[in-house]
């Protein structure tokens, strides 16, 4: 069942609104690490989401200041085989995927979600799991028989040595994920499928790892980063800090 829309809040996507893309860009740097903003498959393809896919995007303004407050992104992409085969390179190969979709003409065959973005002020607000409904309500609305999500597990920076596979086993003691982002989905009725261990690849020269994060990094080796999933490994000699993001394969059923 659909929450409640927020009263104090307007429903906003490109179609009805113009400046969609502008009012939500300050969105990414208000609610990602900053080296989270430098995936090259993000780089490349962003811009398809409002140029091919504009009726899978929709938000949340706030009247009051003219700010956005809330996106959902997701894609239409086919996908042939069983979702225990979706890859494991998750979010990256989902993005790209709709996009080589689209330029081949291919009949997409499920809804794919990118990403839900709430701005810290306006967490804990009841806006997750509308907007997950949203989302939903898009797929069903295409006649889509499935959403399939590479999902964040908003927590699994606390836990940053902790293996994803076991991570997703965790559990509260009414039997659902531990990782509250994970569990927002589960009581909606998604189910987790497995991990995608590449979910999204950031590569990046050590200066620049230092601009992202405010850190220095005097010699190779695994460091925890703030924000980040698993260790970001460096190689001094290489001038490379390399950091490849866990997400966690889930799928709604939309019938």
């Amino acid at each position: 069942m659909v929450a409640d829309t927020p009263t104090d809040l307007q429903f906003i996507t490109p179609a009805n609104c113009p400046e969609f893309r502008k009012l939500v860009a300050p969105l990414a740097e208000a609610s990602w690490p900053e080296f989270m903003l430098h995936d090259v498959v993000a780089d490349e393809h962003w811009g398809a989401l409002f140029e091919r896919f504009p009726d899978y995007q929709f938000g949340y303004l706030d009247p009051s200041s003219g700010a956005a407050v809330a996106m959902g992104n997701s894609v239409p992409l086919r996908w042939s085989a069983g979702f225990d085969e979706l890859p494991d390179d998750g979010w990256d190969w989902a993005l790209a995927e709709a996009v080589q979709t689209h330029r081949a003409g291919l009949a997409p065959n499920v809804q794919c979600a990118i990403q839900i973005n709430i701005r810290p002020d306006y967490r804990g607000k009841g806006l997750s799991p509308r907007m997950v409904e949203i989302m939903r309500s898009i797929g069903r609305s295409k006649g889509f028989r499935s959403l399939i999500a590479p999902v964040r597990p908003s927590q699994k920076s606390q836990y940053p040595l902790a293996n994803i596979d076991r991570y997703i086993q965790w559990m509260t003691p009414d039997g659902l994920p531990f990782d509250a982002w994970l569990r927002v989905h589960a009581r909606l009725g998604a189910t987790i499928i497995k991990a995608c261990h590449r979910a999204m690849t950031i590569r990046g020269t050590v200066a620049e790892w230092q601009s992202w994060t405010g850190l220095r990094f005097p010699e190779s080796g695994s460091y925890v980063i703030p924000g980040a999933l698993n260790p970001v490994e460096f190689d001094l000699e290489a001038d490379q800090g390399l950091y490849i993001e866990p997400n966690v394969w889930m799928v709604h059923g939309l019938e």
